[in-house]
């Protein structure tokens, strides 16, 4: 099925790197393009996917203000100055024919919609233009033959990474390769997990969110830092089960200063359950649980472990207000750790 036809495009490239130039009318681009997206927004602009073949998303949450931002501009100062291009995977939806044998220029003929790479704003806000301001212009674009959905996604990160753009937390939470990010979104994503739902993996933090995907990543990185872990090779759901059984213990002896649902973040009152406390026991998680770690059987010791915190409960001073006020993040956070560890060997 034929959804439209885009004329005057050059293609080069071969193979895998086989890619497509040319402009789209804004009144086509919604038909045509499409965000694959990982948090879906109710009021972009652009046409909205969650799945394709089995796979979820990996685009962030889109923000029609800077659509219509864009939509704006475009109605006032026309198309003279748009760049860059948008950036398309055509999915090998879009069948390029040639002007003549072995022409490079040619229609391109769409089937199906291209997922949007880069530019899910500057697509959106061509599409407000020609809807809200019945101004007609058209879209510059690069579009990929074929990429694999994998391979996208990693293009979007590496085009994200390299400028200023994806949040921290949105790039960890693509980049899976690294056993931390995993073990991070596991522990936002598992019911059993102390920090169910409150882990934030786009960059944009909700309400109900205390922590950045990034940040947890890094100290879930810094509990299995100790020496005694370098040469044991551990699953990640082994070291999930041990962060859920070392945090669960943590958020039974400090029943008070545990906040995890009940104040909003702007509320809190204590530090335990925010970046500064989660990097305090993480510090404490790298020097100590070691310690009670058995190498043969690869089982730490939380027994022995929970003896050792029961020395702290009422000896941290956890209130915002309190002996640590003004001290936040590492800074907070290596102070707070000592002062446990020094509790600890008492």
């Amino acid at each position: 099925m034929t959804i439209a036809t885009i004329e005057n495009c050059f293609k080069t490239g071969e193979d895998e790197n086989e890619r497509y130039f040319g402009q789209i009318g804004s009144e086509i681009i919604k038909e045509v393009t499409q965000v694959f997206y990982f948090e879906y927004e109710p009021k972009n602009y652009c046409q909205q996917v969650g799945e394709i073949e089995g796979k979820k998303g990996y685009q962030r949450r889109a923000k029609p203000s800077r659509q219509r931002l864009f939509g704006k501009y475009l109605e006032e100062h026309g198309q003279n100055y748009v760049s860059p291009p948008i950036f398309l995977n055509a999915r090998d939806k879009w069948e390029f024919v040639p002007d003549s044998p072995n022409s490079r220029t040619g229609k391109i003929i769409i089937h199906e919609p291209a997922n949007i790479i880069d530019g899910q704003h500057r697509a959106g806000g061509f599409i407000y233009a020609y809807q809200e301001l019945n101004n007609s212009s058209s879209a510059e674009f690069v579009a990929f033959k074929g990429l694999s959905l994998d391979k996208e996604e990693k293009v979007f990160n590496t085009i994200n990474t390299t400028q200023k753009g994806v949040p921290p937390s949105h790039s960890a939470n693509l980049q899976k390769e690294q056993w931390e990010n995993r073990v991070g979104i596991m522990l936002e994503e598992d019911s059993t997990s102390p920090f169910y739902g409150i882990i934030c993996r786009s960059g944009t933090m909700k309400p109900e969110h205390k922590f950045q995907l990034a940040a947890v990543a890094k100290n879930v990185l810094r509990s299995f830092s100790d020496d005694v872990f370098k040469g044991i090779e551990l699953s990640d759901e082994e070291r999930f089960d041990f962060l859920c059984e070392a945090w669960s213990l943590i958020k039974t002896k400090f029943p008070e200063e545990w906040e995890a649902d009940v104040q909003p973040r702007g509320d809190m009152k204590f530090k335990l359950f925010e970046l500064t406390g989660l990097i305090a026991w993480s510090v404490v998680f790298q020097r100590r649980l070691g310690t009670f770690f058995n190498t043969t059987s690869k089982h730490i010791d939380f027994n022995g472990f929970s003896k050792a915190v029961d020395k702290v409960v009422g000896e941290i001073d956890w209130d915002k207000k309190g002996e640590f006020e003004g001290l936040t993040g590492e800074v907070g956070g290596q102070k707070i750790a000592q002062k446990i560890m020094e509790k600890m060997a008492s």
